[in-house]
């Protein structure tokens, strides 16, 4: 469990903004070895359900009681996986990062290294939720984002429900509502949202909890989560087993976030998990690549194929 201790490492390495160089980075996989497209479904685990809430652009320092009091008292729950210094890919942008959180592969074997996505793999290193419909195609996806690029070169076709237009973060909640809900116009096993007002207002502002615009926008964010938390409770309470993740795909520093490996103001970020009753290992320092075989191993998948290509490791005991 990564507790408080981490937490406050994190924050003061961003306040000073020390220099740490990391590359994570190695492709020796020859996609020929990773022919075995065997599955096997533990049946206890794959009627489980998952929520992820990716929320743009969140510097780890901001995450403090006055502006995201929820998500500060999250933390400190023994129920909670909590790392303050998830570390992003080299190219600190949203299209490998969003990439890499969703394939559980690094950037040199996706190959999105920007917002472009040209020349990108995603075919060989898929959606997590081509994984899932392979292993039970009754499981119903969706993915509802704010940023569109998401949907448009990574869900589009293999969720159940990926809308590409542009829609506003309150749409984005409104949407999740809907479905968790009202099951409009599908009821999601695997819910992916997207939520950009904190990235937007980093470039616009500034990335600092010192900044009103960034920190407001992650104080409505912090009361999406919260109110998102509610309503996956009362699934819970009504014999629903659910896990709920948030990750980011970036900080950031003044207006900015590119080309920041080696500034942990933006290259490390939050990553969230909690569920009521399981363990988690303990002190693991998680990247983007981690989230897809968590997801995977919660729902009692394992895919010889996927097991082959990844680069993550779940977070469960």
């Amino acid at each position: 469990m990564l507790r408080t201790s981490f937490f406050l490492a994190a924050l003061f390495a961003c306040f000073s903004c020390t220099k740490t160089t990391t590359t994570t980075c190695s492709n020796s996989l020859n996609p020929s070895s990773c022919l075995d497209n065997s599955i096997t479904i533990d049946t206890s685990k794959i009627n489980r359900k998952v929520l992820i809430i990716g929320v743009d652009g969140f510097r780890s320092n901001a995450m403090q009681e006055e502006i995201t009091p929820f998500l500060f008292q999250l933390s400190q729950s023994p129920k909670v996986f909590f790392n303050s210094s998830h570390r992003t890919e080299d190219y600190t942008i949203s299209g490998p990062n969003w990439s890499s959180i969703l394939t559980g592969v690094h950037w040199c074997k996706h190959q999105v290294i920007d917002n472009s996505f040209t020349d990108n793999q995603l075919q060989e290193f898929p959606h997590f939720f081509r994984y899932i419909q392979n292993a039970d195609s009754s499981i119903r996806t969706a993915s509802v984002v704010n940023w569109t690029p998401i949907n448009e070169y990574l869900a589009f076709s293999i969720a159940d429900y990926s809308p590409t237009e542009s829609i506003t973060d309150e749409m984005v909640y409104q949407q999740s509502v809907d479905l968790l809900q009202n099951q409009t116009p599908i009821s999601p096993d695997i819910l992916f949202l997207h939520f950009d007002n904190p990235d937007a207002a980093g470039h616009g502002h500034g990335f600092s909890p010192e900044v009103a615009e960034y920190s407001n926008t992650l104080t409505q964010t912090d009361l999406y989560i919260e109110q998102l938390f509610s309503i996956i409770e009362s699934k819970r309470s009504n014999g629903e087993d659910w896990l709920i993740f948030i990750v980011s795909d970036h900080g950031g520093d003044g207006t900015g976030h590119s080309d920041g490996q080696d500034n942990p103001c933006i290259s490390n970020t939050v990553f969230f998990a909690q569920h009521p009753n399981l363990q988690f290992k303990p002190n693991q320092l998680t990247s983007q690549v981690d989230l897809t075989p968590s997801i995977l191993d919660f729902m009692g998948i394992y895919s010889q194929e996927f097991n082959c290509k990844t680069d993550g490791s779940s977070i469960f005991q």
